[in-house]
């Protein structure tokens, strides 16, 4: 009987043409001085507002309807779901990382995973309780039910979704890209509009 859990939605977007266009527009942004922030030869981030923009407009709908699907799985009450945010990563180097971090103000977010290179390190999860980390005994062996970190199998195409809570982060690897092969991903964030009525203060979401 689990209690609590928290989970992380996975798929893979299998088509191989709108991931290469993805890929070629997020190329062609980090050639724009105004289109983000680039990190010497380590890295480069977007602005967060390709939502916004018609080049990603496919991708965009892809992600909406997927967070949708979770909303109601959740059976979250709601008059409308949006996404607050997306944005592209860009890591040139094995090196690369981004350390332990969470998504405030948002209650779904997600990652797909536009080009990995065939060394470069997935997306690993940690445990969002931090009581449960207080004791660390010695398993015979680690399973999702004792380890503290968690890595899913990724690959060029994988999407995960999840709760904005769940602290997740890029570990570097130790083999190159290749010449010319980057590590690309694209992060969202969801929210709802409504009103929230329970226990607290009542909000109201637009």
């Amino acid at each position: 009987m689990p209690l609590f859990p928290t989970l992380l939605f996975t798929s893979v977007v299998k088509d191989e043409d709108l991931l290469k266009d993805v890929q070629k527009n997020i190329i062609k942004m980090t050639k724009d001085p105004d289109a983000g922030t680039r990190n010497g030869d380590l890295s480069w981030y977007s602005h967060h507002n390709m939502h916004q923009m018609d080049e990603f407009e496919d991708l965009y709908e892809l992600i909406l309807k997927e967070m949708v699907s979770i909303f109601h799985y959740y059976g979250v009450v709601c008059d409308s779901i949006y996404l607050t945010s997306m944005w592209a990563n860009v890591g040139y180097r094995p090196e690369y990382t981004h350390q332990n971090h969470i998504h405030p103000n948002s209650l779904f977010s997600g990652v797909l995973h536009v080009n990995l290179p065939k060394d470069a390190a997935g997306t690993s999860f940690g445990d969002p309780r931090p009581a449960a980390r207080m004791l660390e005994p010695n398993y015979k062996e680690m399973s999702s039910i004792n380890a503290g970190v968690s890595m899913p199998p990724t690959q060029t195409g994988s999407l995960f979704i999840f709760p904005s809570y769940l602290p997740h982060a890029v570990h570097s690897s130790y083999k190159s890209y290749g010449k010319g092969n980057q590590r690309i991903t694209v992060s969202f964030n969801a929210m709802m509009t409504g009103e929230i009525t329970t226990q607290t203060a009542p909000l109201s979401l637009r």
